[in-house]
């Protein structure tokens, strides 16, 4: 594992806190409950970050190869 090279684990996250988004945007207070929604800025900036390291990641995999 390339720890320079590699975007899966970046990917991974991402979707992850994508998923916590979702769910604390569409099911609110009730379904997530409320440490869920007072973490809500931090999920986006985790899945934010997640998602652009690894496509930055992945796009200079392939430019290389």
């Amino acid at each position: 594992m390339d720890l320079e090279h590699d975007f899966k684990p970046f990917l991974i996250f991402g979707i992850v806190f994508t998923l916590c988004l979702v769910m604390v945007t569409l099911g609110g207070i009730e379904l997530a409950g409320v440490w869920m929604d007072a973490m809500y800025p931090i999920f986006f900036l985790f899945a934010v970050a997640g998602l652009s390291i690894s496509w930055i990641r992945w796009k200079n995999l392939n430019e290389k190869s």
